[in-house]
């Protein structure tokens, strides 16, 4: 479930005071990004008499908020009426995964190794540089010994490439699939345990089930 903006927890009544405040103040409604500086300012100074420290999703709830709620607003600007306020839409933020390339140079050490077979020991690095310029051999084709080290970054440029909602009922399925999957493995596991352990293991999930 994704993060919501703190303000949604209002009243709409004081969603429309704020709402008004935002449009005499010439408030965005079609992105908040053009000028962000100003536009998180205004809702900067909306925070502080509620006591929320605003971060970017507050930013983009009010101009979400006075989007889908324009004509409304208007209505009830114009007829005074303010019952109308329980008609309001609340946005609701969705959760999405961007991916993006980033492409540069750098410096790197890999840490690889390769199994050969051999009569001498002295004669293996020829040998491996024998079959590697046999077409035989390359170093890619070694397996990591330690993580690679890499350093002296220097950014060319990047790329923003695919935006997608991220759909909840995958994630729930996937939490599903992982459960089972330790189920299946923890019941193998209890089966190998004596009396004592399974105790001290029954202890701990009655004092994990009371804090829950």
């Amino acid at each position: 479930m994704a993060d919501q903006s703190q303000f949604s927890r209002l009243s709409k009544k004081q969603l429309f005071f704020i709402a008004e405040k935002l449009m005499d103040e010439d408030f965005p409604t079609d992105t908040p990004y053009h000028d962000y500086s100003d536009t998180y300012s205004k809702v900067e100074n909306i925070g502080k008499y509620f006591n929320i420290s605003v971060v970017d999703e507050d930013v983009q709830f009010f101009v979400k908020f006075l989007d889908i709620n324009s004509d409304l607003l208007e209505e009830i600007i114009e007829t005074g009426d303010k019952s109308l306020v329980n008609n309001f839409e609340i946005p609701v933020a969705k959760t999405y995964e961007l991916e993006y390339s980033v492409w540069g140079s750098c410096t790197y050490n890999e840490y690889l190794g390769q199994k050969f077979d051999s009569y001498d020991k002295d004669w293996v690095t020829d040998s491996a540089t024998q079959q590697r310029d046999d077409g035989n051999w390359d170093f890619y084709n070694g397996y990591e010994i330690s993580p690679t080290d890499y350093e002296n970054f220097d950014e060319t440029d990047y790329s923003y490439d695919r935006v997608t909602e991220v759909n909840d009922d995958d994630s729930k399925l996937s939490e599903s699939l992982l459960d089972k999957l330790v189920l299946e493995n923890t019941q193998g596991v209890i089966k190998s345990l004596d009396k004592s352990t399974l105790l001290k293991l029954r202890d701990l999930i009655n004092t994990r089930l009371s804090s829950l």
